[in-house]
């Protein structure tokens, strides 16, 4: 079975970490965890038993309580495979900066580096062209290539 808990919004990794720790040497039939970056304030773990949060080795910080119910796996497969962030990011196309000290910005993409998810950027409003790289993730498509 598969359960969602609700953790404080940005520290899901950290939950998902000290409860591995916690749960290493407990019996709790928990098997597996899972902390997708795409949903913030929870995280999903696989048990064989019924958990109960007052079990020792659930009493982790910033881990906030158990979502009744249990949650189907069809609904946690798109967390397993997700899309690449820069799946219609080409060339020349114009993009707005999502993160970073050019929050807001907009800027032409100059080239992209797949393997790293790095993408090369021209701000536009630039006084001077200045190439700037940030990751695929900090960058909105706002028009593909123009032609």
């Amino acid at each position: 079975m598969f359960y969602a808990m609700r953790v404080l919004i940005g520290q899901e990794k950290n939950v998902a970490a000290l409860l591995a720790q916690s749960i290493k040497h407990e019996d709790t039939g928990i098997s597996a965890i899972l902390a997708p970056e795409s949903m913030q304030g929870y995280i999903f773990v696989e048990s064989d038993k019924m958990l109960d949060m007052r079990h020792p080795a659930l009493r982790v910080p910033n881990l906030r309580s158990l979502v009744e119910g249990d949650v189907e796996f069809d609904e946690l497969k798109s967390f397993l495979n997700p899309e690449p962030a820069m799946v219609n990011i080409i060339k020349g196309s114009i993009v707005e900066l999502t993160s970073g000290p050019f929050k807001g910005e907009k800027a032409k993409v100059v080239r992209i580096d797949e393997a790293k998810e790095d993408v090369v950027l021209e701000l536009i409003e630039a006084a001077v062209p200045i190439p700037v790289t940030v990751k695929g993730d900090q960058i909105r498509l706002i028009q593909k290539e123009a032609e």
